[in-house]
């Protein structure tokens, strides 16, 4: 079997103490205590079809809820790879953990803060308190250098003014990246139910929108750039993991719901626990879903993708005459929301609030 080279290694974790309430990724509260042999399974599987990762990324759910070994296991069975990320919850920032993961391998922690409001994280269903946040955070930069932290804007109970403080507070710790996400109410889940019966307070829009490009300010004020519509850092401090998903290179997902995209085929593991552990015990790929792009679907995928960095993306050839025939595209140009300029095409500033509307209507250019 021929070797494909990928460059990112995806690992969900699925397993949460309980689910926050806007959260719509695939987690469970079941026992975990098989699931470091599992992995190692579907790796196995995989191979050797697949073989080094430059980067690699334990994502979740709750990747810190496990213990050192089940990432040992995982990294020693890799030939190569120089970018390794954990997410952590704050609450698992322990000295002992955070020593053992820098020790085998590990060298990039993205710590989930999401707010340093009491009452917020509250709403969210999420726990822990702001003071322990801190010191979790403190804690992670004594054992690592390149410290990450994930805020979410458009909370409830959230004003422009007090994003701004945990923000400006948050940067006044040497981290090196930072994630701005703004809430998304997810159908079905508990927030958007509350929220629906008017039982949770969420900001504005333009109250929302404020927060955003005010907190672009601070960050370009602190040194950060940014290079993705939600992501800043420091110079030498992008996350190489994600921009392979930006970059549409090859990537492969294990775990439950894990996503994989290789030379042009999308694939994606069954999502629920307890088939993903059938198939895998059975000895078969617990792949569920699998479509090859090609054509329209293709370019529409780079389009989606690479848009969202500040970079743009490459258009060339048939792609960009239609584009630039096209009235819908003109029209975003002249608005302010498009910029091409020798063949790269990307959004400007004022496009990233409203970047899936503007990218949705730059793909109808391309079924005209």
């Amino acid at each position: 079997m021929t070797r494909k080279t990928v460059h990112s290694l995806y690992v969900h974790v699925p397993f949460c103490r309980k689910k926050c309430l806007y959260c719509d990724f695939y987690s469970t509260t079941l026992e975990k205590s098989d699931y470091r042999s599992l992995i190692l399974k579907e790796l196995n599987l995989r191979n050797p079809s697949f073989s080094q990762f430059p980067t690699v990324y334990f994502g979740g759910g709750t990747p810190s809820l496990m213990a050192p070994d089940f990432f040992e296991a995982v990294l020693s069975k890799l030939a190569q790879f120089s970018e390794v990320t954990v997410e952590f919850n704050p609450e698992d920032a322990s000295p002992e953990k955070l020593r053992a993961l820098k020790e085998i391998g590990v060298n990039r922690i993205s710590l989930g803060v999401q707010s340093l409001s009491e009452r917020t994280l509250k709403a969210l269903g999420r726990e822990g308190k702001p003071r322990e946040t801190l010191k979790a955070l403190e804690r992670a930069l004594t054992y690592f250098s390149n410290v990450s932290v994930d805020l979410i804007f458009g909370a409830p109970y959230q004003s422009p003014e007090s994003f701004f403080r945990e923000l400006s507070t948050i940067l006044s710790f040497p981290v090196k990246h930072a994630s701005l996400y703004a809430l998304t109410l997810y159908r079905e889940t508990p927030l958007w139910e509350l929220a629906k019966r008017g039982k949770v307070e969420l900001p504005e829009e333009e109250r929302v929108r404020q927060m955003y490009y005010g907190s672009l300010e601070i960050l370009k004020e602190h040194g950060f750039k940014q290079y993705e519509i939600s992501n800043f850092a420091l110079d030498g401090f992008f996350c190489r993991h994600n921009l392979s998903y930006w970059k549409l290179k090859n990537y492969l997902g294990l775990g439950p719901s894990g996503a994989s995209f290789v030379d042009g085929e999308y694939f994606q593991n069954v999502s629920e626990l307890k088939t993903y552990r059938e198939k895998v015990e059975r000895g078969e790929l617990p792949t569920q879903t699998r479509e090859k792009l090609t054509g329209l679907e293709l370019i529409k995928t780079k389009l989606i993708m690479g848009l969202r960095l500040t970079e743009g993306v490459e258009i060339e050839g048939e792609v960009l005459e239609k584009l630039t025939k096209s009235e819908m595209f003109s029209v975003l140009v002249e608005e302010g929301f498009l910029e091409l300029k020798m063949g790269r095409l990307k959004l400007k500033e004022k496009a990233y609030f409203v970047s899936n509307s503007v990218i949705s209507q730059l793909l109808t250019s391309l079924e005209d």
